[in-house]
């Protein structure tokens, strides 16, 4: 079903392989990737929102709130829903829209869906690789029983390169520890690059947002897995602007990164990507 500790990453010795990436398009492409087909579990440094600095950027950003256990392993996270009550006053209350659940080898997310009333969830369970990151998810939707299967790739520095969601692909290429490019296979081979300018990623940023929509829509649990520290590593930096090459679909984009920060805290508020 198609529907989003910073320096320190703990990398067991591995060995490097070539995989060949084949698209339903007859595209080939050779990527380096580490042999992470072992067992290993979630390591608490990578966790993206247990560098207090990156939990309350990320947490304003998202308008949320996360939930860490004594182990620091991200274990809710609570989405802040605004209302106007009877006397016309703005009121906030939180509800939990996402549980994290460990064990040995493995790591499961529950994502409340609609109708929001505990009853339909998307069950995605993770196998940890020796690297401390996922190498596969079986996805249910517990509303009609639909099951899809994944497969995560890694670079030996611990970035993700690769996803395989039931045959539809996405290819993320690195330079200087920053995520360059990404192919959206499964989007009519959409390629989005990135340019950098230095300035140091403190708060685990990752563009997986950024048009076309195909990455936000098509991969919607790598967010959720990688601010538990499942997913691989951040960028080192932020980015400053970005290319969409549509291939001839569309008139091609260039979007520059606009970082907007709240006025009393200080923290992060959104990030709009402007033509």
């Amino acid at each position: 079903m198609k529907n989003n500790i910073l320096a320190r990453i703990t990398m067991l010795p591995v060995m490097t392989a070539a995989i060949c990436l084949t698209t339903a398009c007859g595209e080939d492409e050779d990527i380096p990737a580490i042999d992470n087909s072992g067992t290993g579990n979630v390591n608490p440094a990578n966790v993206i929102v247990a560098d207090p600095t990156a939990n309350a950027h990320l947490a304003n950003l998202l308008s949320c709130r996360f939930e860490l256990d004594d182990d620091g392993l991200l274990t809710d996270i609570y989405g802040i829903e605004y209302d106007i009550d009877e006397n016309g006053e703005e009121v906030w209350r939180e509800k939990r829209s996402m549980r994290y659940e460990y064990s040995n080898g493995t790591a499961t997310i529950r994502i409340e869906e609609p109708p929001y009333d505990g009853t339909v969830q998307t069950i995605c369970q993770y196998q940890i690789g020796p690297n401390g990151f996922a190498n596969s998810m079986v996805q249910v939707y517990t509303g009609d029983g639909t099951r899809e299967y994944w497969r995560y790739f890694y670079d030996s520095e611990g970035h993700l390169i690769k996803i395989n969601e039931s045959g539809d692909e996405c290819v993320l290429r690195y330079e200087g520890g920053n995520l360059a490019s990404y192919t959206d296979y499964s989007d009519e081979e959409d390629e989005v690059t990135f340019s950098y300018d230095g300035t140091p990623n403190t708060i685990g940023y990752m563009p997986y947002i950024l048009d076309p929509e195909g990455f936000e829509s098509s991969f919607r649990e790598v967010w959720y897995a990688y601010l538990a520290g499942i997913l691989g590593r951040p960028s080192a930096e932020l980015p400053v602007s970005a290319h969409i090459d549509y291939h001839g679909r569309f008139s091609n984009e260039d979007m520059t990164a606009r970082y907007v920060y709240d006025r009393e805290t200080g923290l992060l508020s959104n990030i709009l990507w402007e033509e």
